[in-house]
C-alpha cells in the first residue's frame, strides 16, 4: 500500500514538473539580451568615419582629461584607456577603441560606473551610468577633439 502510494505520488510529481518546465520558446527569450540591454549598448557605443586607431585613442584621452578625469591606464595595444574622477563619488570610465575589419572605420564603446562607500562595508557600491546626456556629451567631446587633432589645430 505504502508503496503504490510512493509510485503515485512520483508519477503526480514528475507530470507535474513536465507541465511547469519551460518551452524551448520561454528558454531562447530567457538567453535573449534585453532590449534594454541593446539600448544601453547603442547609447555606449560610437562609430567614427577613421581607420586611425592612434588618432581615436589621442582623442579619448582628451575628451574624459576635458570632463575631468584622471587616466589611470592606457593599452594602445589593445584599444583600453581607463580613468577617474571624484564627483561626490568615484566616477570611473572605461572606454575600449577598436577598429571595424574589412571596414574603415573605428568603434568607441564607453562605460561610466559610481562607486558610492558604504560606511561598515568592506566593499562600495558600484553602479553603472546610464544617462544619455552623459554619454553623448563624452561623445561630442571625442569627435570634437578628433577634428582638432585630426586638423593639426
Amino acid at each position: 500500500m505504502h508503496r503504490r502510494r510512493a509510485v503515485l505520488g512520483l508519477a503526480a510529481l514528475s507530470a507535474a514538473a513536465g507541465a511547469c518546465a519551460p518551452t524551448a520558446e520561454q528558454q531562447a527569450a530567457a538567453l535573449a539580451p534585453a532590449s534594454s540591454a541593446a539600448a544601453a549598448r547603442s547609447r555606449q557605443s560610437r562609430r567614427f568615419e577613421t581607420g586611425d586607431q592612434a588618432l581615436m585613442l589621442q582623442s579619448v584621452i582628451g575628451a574624459l582629461q576635458d570632463l575631468g578625469f584622471t587616466i589611470e591606464e592606457s593599452q594602445a595595444a589593445t584599444g583600453l584607456v581607463v580613468g577617474s574622477k571624484l564627483a561626490g563619488a568615484r566616477v570611473r570610465a572605461q572606454v575600449s577603441v577598436r577598429s571595424l575589419p574589412g571596414q574603415a572605420g573605428t568603434l568607441v564603446r564607453a562605460t561610466f560606473q559610481r562607486s558610492v562607500a558604504r560606511p561598515g562595508a568592506m566593499l562600495a557600491l558600484g553602479e553603472t551610468l546610464d544617462d544619455a546626456a552623459l554619454y553623448q556629451g563624452f561623445f561630442e567631446r571625442v569627435a570634437q577633439s578628433a577634428f582638432l587633432t585630426a586638423h593639426e589645430i
